[in-house]
């Protein structure tokens, strides 16, 4: 089986369940690593309801949740994930929260009145939260996958994440900005020489001149990281819900003219590293 990476949500801000949004895809983020049938999560946005789906059918007990920030579009997901109300499941949920509350106590308040029915004490599944440090490494399923993080440019916070497993990396790199000018350390040491960067490309250069300070990047930056890092493949992500499938169809093909290994993710796209 190896290293699979599934996109399950590849939308950026909100969902978009227009006609014109169905080849790329409606959902906001979530990625689904399967490392020789351990389940790595990335993000709980609308994306991971499907994937909880999948999850059920298969019957995976056990999966390890990575979330890079809490805004909505990350997390709106989670309520919706189907294996938190099985008792058979275990989920490990790993965020480092920058505001007064711990991750569990974000994730409670999601699942409360008035935002939501059914308090999150009340399922059945054993949730357990783990906070961690920026900067912070740590492992996974028995010391066999390594979790490297990063601080990115994005307001209130987020986290990048390099997963390593078996010779194999994957750079998880959504939500952040970058400088005009400037190298962002930080995203080039996730991202140096790994199989697979997943980088935030929601804007143009043109559209970004209008947006600085939003906190997100373009296609043209994750280009030239890719570039920069020797990155084997770039999948750009978090696409804009203004950018509709001619548009997306446009800005992948202007990519592939800069950098052949970069393609634009589209939902339910599987990549073997």
């Amino acid at each position: 089986m190896g290293f699979l990476v599934t996109f399950w949500g590849v939308r950026g801000s909100t969902t978009c369940s227009e006609p014109d949004y169905m080849v790329y895809g409606g959902n906001t983020a979530c990625v689904e690593l399967n490392l020789d049938g351990k389940i790595v999560i990335i993000d709980a946005g609308s994306g991971i309801r499907e994937l909880g789906k999948k999850l059920i059918r298969e019957k995976s007990a056990h999966a390890a949740l990575l979330i890079s920030h809490t805004h909505w579009d990350h997390i709106s997901g989670f309520p919706f994930f189907a294996p938190i109300y099985s008792k058979h499941a275990t989920l490990e949920i790993y965020a480092s929260p920058r505001q007064e509350m711990d991750t569990r106590s974000i994730f409670e308040m999601q699942m409360s009145s008035p935002f939501f029915p059914m308090p999150i004490h009340s399922v059945p599944s054993s949730l357990i939260f783990k906070d961690f440090d920026q900067k912070d490494e740590f492992f996974l399923y028995d010391n066999t996958v390594k979790v490297v993080t990063a601080p990115l440019n994005h307001p209130n916070g987020a986290t990048g994440f390099r997963i390593e497993y078996n010779g194999k990396s994957l750079a998880y790199i959504s939500d952040t900005e970058h400088i005009a000018g400037t190298s962002d350390q930080n995203v080039l040491s996730l991202a140096k020489n790994c199989d697979l960067m997943i980088y935030d490309a929601l804007f143009t250069e043109e559209e970004y001149a209008s947006h600085v300070g939003w906190g997100h990047s373009t296609w043209q930056e994750a280009v030239n990281i890719a570039k920069s890092a020797d990155a084997k493949q770039t999948a750009l992500f978090h696409h804009s819900p203004d950018h509709n499938d001619e548009a997306m169809r446009i800005i992948e093909n202007q990519a592939k003219k800069e950098l052949s290994s970069a393609f634009a993710a589209r939902e339910r796209t599987i990549v073997s590293l």
